[in-house]
């Protein structure tokens, strides 16, 4: 019994490593200043969250591909932390305690639907990727609608990156976010 509660918190710490470091990283992509100057994503408070929503989104896509009980602990912890980053952007922003539960539920429901949304326009086979996930980013209007192809062309350009990456990197946390074109 020993060698597995040794094994299960080893993972539950890796898990935590690795969610925060990819928590960390896709927080910064999503809020990388040229998304915003060029239109790709909306510059309000609910553009950045759907950003950290679609970033989040295409780690959790890789994480699933991976399909082991140590992607998916690290996925559901990813998703955690995107939460409470939520309630604690509305707490840097004085929003009232009373509030804050259902402003951030709210937003939980944009990032569970934008995520479905997502995933699913991803797992649609190469040819039909780009046009999929155009439609999706202007369903949910996570960018302006004249640059929602720039918005898709960023998250298909990572998406492809992080197909290509070991899934060992990706388990220890390991994805690097880059502009089309800044590779």
């Amino acid at each position: 019994m020993v060698g597995f509660r040794k094994l299960w918190d080893r993972q539950g710490a890796q898990a935590r490593t690795s969610a925060r470091a990819l928590y960390a990283d896709l927080a910064t992509a999503a809020l990388n200043a040229p998304l915003y100057e060029q239109g790709a994503a909306r510059d309000t408070f609910e553009g950045r969250a759907a950003m950290i929503t679609a970033n989040a989104t295409l780690v959790m896509w890789r994480l699933k591909r991976i399909d082991t009980p140590l992607a998916r602990k690290i996925a559901e912890r990813l998703n955690g932390l995107v939460l409470d980053g939520f309630d604690a952007a509305y707490r840097e922003l004085g929003v009232g305690d009373s509030s804050i539960a259902r402003k951030v539920r709210k937003l939980a429901e944009i990032h569970y639907g934008l995520g479905k949304a997502l995933t699913e326009a991803l797992n649609m086979p190469q040819s039909d990727r780009i046009g999929s996930v155009t439609d999706c980013v202007k369903r949910n209007a996570v960018s302006q609608d004249s640059k929602a192809s720039l918005l898709a062309a960023y998250l298909l350009h990572n998406a492809g990156r992080f197909e290509a990456v070991e899934d060992d990197d990706v388990l220890a946390g390991k994805l690097a976010w880059t502009l089309p074109g800044a590779d």
